[in-house]
C-alpha cells in the first residue's frame, strides 16, 4: 500500500496544496487488515483518521472470516455512531448536497440558454421579459433532467436508500427545500418548479451518483482468507438515519491460484496507468477517436471516387449504408490485445516474483513517477510530498516501511 501526503484545499477561487495528509491506516492493532483513503479526507465535517481510530479501538480486537466482514462493520459503524447521527449535521449534510445539485443544475442551465440564444427570433421589448422567464424555466429543467439521466445511468440506488420513499424524503427534507426555494427567490429564478427540484434531488440524493465523496479502500485479510483481496466502497454522508455509500465492484480484486497479483491505482492513476499499459490512458482515447475519423474519412472519399468514376448507385448506396462499427471495434480490439500483450501480462508475470520489499518499492515508485510528472508539466501538483508505505501479510499483519506522520507508530 503506498499514498502520497497531498491535501488539495479549495476555499472559493483559491486553492492550496498540504503535503501533510495521511492517507494509509491500519483498522486493527490485532488482524491483518488496513485502510486507503482518496478524494476528500473528511465525513460530514468530522477528519476520517479520527473516525477510522474510533473504529479501531471500538471495533479493531473483532475478527472476521472474511475482508468484506471488515468493510460491513465499518459501514455499520459510520451509520450508528451517535456523534454522526445528531439531526442538525445531518440536515447540513443535506443542505450541502443539494447546494451541489443547485450549482450543477444551474450550470447546466447556462449552457442550454448559450445554445438556444441564437435561435430566438427577435420579440417586442414587452415579450421579452416573458420569453426570457420561459427559457430560464425551461433551462433549469433541461438541467435537472441532464442530471437524472446521468443518475439512470449508474441503475441503482445507494444500498441503504433502496426502499427509501419519495413521500418520506418530501417529510424529511420539507425545511430543506423551502431554504433552496428561498434560495431560487433570492437569486431571481422561477418559483414555481418545486416539484421538479423535489423529484431531482430525491433521484440524486438516492443514488450511487455522488459529485463529492471519499474513497475507502479497504486491504488485507479475514480470518479465513489464505490471499489479501481488497474492496474500495465511496461514501458520502447521513440524512435521515441511511448512509449514502456505493461499492466498486469492478475495482474488486481478491488474489487467488488463478489470479497471483494485481495492481490496482485509485483517484490519480492516469501516470501509473501509462507506466502499466505503454501508453497514457488520454493518449489511448484519443488513438481510438482517430481511428474512427480516418475511417470515416476514408469511406468520404471511396464513394466520391466511385460518383466521379460514374459507379451503378446502388452500388454506391449499398456502401453509403455499410457501418463502419465493425471495423473500428477490430481496431480497438486488436491495440488492446497487444497492450495487454506486450505491457500488462510482462508487468503482472514479473510482480509475481516479487518479494514483499520489492513489492513496496513498485508502490511507492508509481506514487512518485506520478509527483514527478505533476512537477515537470503545467498540471496542479495535486500528488507530492513524502510518500507513505506499509505492508500487510497474513503472519506479521499491518507493518509500517514509511510513514511521514510525526507520532509513535502505536498511535498511527
Amino acid at each position: 500500500m503506498a499514498a502520497d501526503s497531498a491535501m488539495t484545499i479549495i476555499r472559493g477561487d483559491n486553492t492550496r496544496i498540504y503535503n501533510n495528509a495521511t492517507k494509509i491506516f491500519k483498522l486493527s492493532d490485532r488482524y491483518p487488515v488496513g485502510l486507503m483513503l482518496f478524494n476528500n479526507l473528511d465525513f460530514m465535517g468530522v477528519p476520517l483518521d479520527i473516525l477510522i481510530k474510533l473504529y479501531r479501538q471500538q471495533h479493531g480486537d473483532k475478527p472476521f472470516p472474511t475482508l468484506q466482514g471488515y468493510v460491513d462493520n465499518f459501514i455499520d459503524f459510520l451509520s450508528k455512531e451517535p456523534r454522526l447521527k445528531e439531526d442538525k449535521m445531518q440536515h447540513r449534510y443535506l443542505m450541502s448536497e443539494m447546494r451541489i445539485y443547485y450549482d450543477k443544475v444551474n450550470a447546466l442551465a447556462s449552457g442550454w440558454i448559450d445554445e438556444k440564444k441564437a435561435d430566438v427570433p427577435a420579440l417586442p421589448e414587452k415579450e421579452i421579459d416573458i420569453q426570457a422567464r420561459n427559457m430560464v424555466k425551461e433551462a433549469l429543467k433541461a438541467g435537472i433532467e441532464a442530471i437524472t439521466e446521468q443518475v439512470t445511468k449508474q441503475n441503482a440506488k445507494s444500498p441503504e436508500f433502496e426502499d427509501y420513499k419519495y413521500r418520506d424524503f418530501l417529510r424529511y427534507a420539507k425545511e430543506d427545500i423551502d431554504w433552496l426555494m428561498e434560495l431560487c427567490k433570492k437569486e431571481e429564478l422561477p418559483t414555481d418548479m418545486r416539484e421538479d427540484w423535489e423529484k431531482g434531488i430525491y433521484e440524486y440524493i438516492c443514488s450511487n451518483f455522488f459529485y463529492y465523496g471519499t474513497g475507502l479502500v479497504f486491504v488485507g485479510y479475514g480470518e479465513k482468507d489464505l490471499f489479501p483481496s481488497l474492496i474500495p466502497i465511496y461514501v458520502s454522508g447521513i440524512f435521515g438515519g441511511n448512509l449514502r455509500f456505493c461499492y466498486f465492484p469492478d475495482d474488486n480484486e481478491q488474489i487467488s491460484d488463478e489470479n497471483e497479483s494485481a495492481i490496482v491505482p485509485f483517484a490519480q492513476g492516469d501516470v501509473m496507468m501509462t507506466v502499466m499499459r505503454g501508453i497514457s490512458p488520454a493518449l489511448h482515447e484519443k488513438v481510438s477517436e482517430l481511428a474512427k475519423e480516418t475511417a470515416t474519412q476514408t469511406k468520404d472519399k471511396l464513394l466520391a471516387a466511385m460518383k466521379e468514376a460514374g459507379i451503378d448507385e446502388a452500388m454506391i448506396a449499398k456502401i453509403q449504408e455499410t457501418g463502419l462499427e465493425d471495423i473500428t471495434e477490430k481496431h480497438d480490439e486488436q491495440v488492446e490485445e497487444f497492450i495487454q500483450t506486450e505491457y500488462v501480462n510482462g508487468l503482472v508475470d514479473t510482480i509475481e516474483a516479487f518479494g514483499v520489499e520489492d513489492m513496496a518499492d513498485m508502490a511507492e515508485s508509481l506514487i512518485s513517477i506520478t509527483n514527478l510528472q505533476r512537477h515537470f508539466t503545467a498540471s496542479e501538483e495535486s500528488v507530492g510530498g513524502p510518500v507513505d508505505v506499509a505492508v500487510i501479510t497474513r503472519d506479521e499483519g499491518f507493518i509500517w516501511l514509511k510513514c511521514h506522520d510525526w507520532r509513535p507508530k502505536e498511535y498511527k
